[in-house]
């Protein structure tokens, strides 16, 4: 991911955005005030890769972890990639907390290639 679009979608308000459009048909479901940064290494995987922006979303009843990936290539296996970086993360996360439950982590990808996406978009 370029530093611009980092930036961009490191604004809370900018980041939430997204979610809000995908999950709620864009009504502000998510707050940006309940969003936290969360250390990207928690879903680094074997390989050393990790994702691009990692965030916490926490108002007290939920505990949910958001996360965006840029890719600027078609990757057959990306809807693996991020199949594995949720396990890792999940595991590691019970590891860390096993008193709390395993948050929700929802995974988008945006693509920023100029051909068309000709791998899954789905794991099924």
């Amino acid at each position: 991911m370029d530093i611009e679009s980092k930036k961009f979608l490191g604004q809370p308000k900018n980041f939430v955005s997204i979610f809000n459009a995908l999950l709620f048909d864009g009504q502000l479901v998510l707050k940006p005030e309940y969003l936290k940064d969360e250390n990207s290494e928690l879903v680094m995987n074997v390989s050393s890769k990790h994702v691009d922006i990692i965030k916490r979303y926490e108002d007290g009843t939920y505990l949910d972890l958001f996360v965006i990936e840029s890719q600027s290539y078609g990757d057959p296996s990306m809807a693996v990639r991020v199949m594995e970086y949720e396990s890792v993360a999940r595991m590691r996360y019970i590891r860390q907390n096993l008193k709390k439950h395993v948050p929700m982590i929802l995974t988008v990808v945006l693509y920023v290639g100029e051909s068309k996406w000709n791998a899954a978009k789905r794991l099924s």
